[in-house]
């Protein structure tokens, strides 16, 4: 009865150590294929969002490093009504300090 008892802790042990080397292997690769896709993901999205901005479709706002940090709304009209004229144009940027 003592060796049965000390044959199904030892099983119990070694099943949990295997159990857990498998599930740390398993993680870790997970861990390095999920970091290289998002390496991609933001590589393709730099690169669709630089796209926009060369085709003059957006203007985007960026920190000193050249990395877009926002983006510049530019606002223009004009109210013409008789003679009197009022024009005006507005641009908004967003500077996201976080301490």
């Amino acid at each position: 009865m003592n060796n049965d008892l000390i044959y199904a802790l030892s099983g119990i042990a070694i099943g949990a150590l295997v159990t857990w080397w498998v599930a740390l292997r398993y993680y870790e690769k997970a861990n390095r294929d999920l970091a290289a896709e998002a390496k991609e993901l933001r590589r393709l999205n730099v690169l669709m969002l630089r796209g926009l901005e060369s085709a003059g479709l957006t203007e985007f706002a960026r920190d000193n490093e050249n990395n877009i940090k926002g983006i510049v709304h530019r606002v223009s009209g004009n109210l013409v009504s008789g003679e009197p004229s009022i024009s005006g144009s507005a641009s908004v940027t967003s500077d996201d300090k976080k301490s």
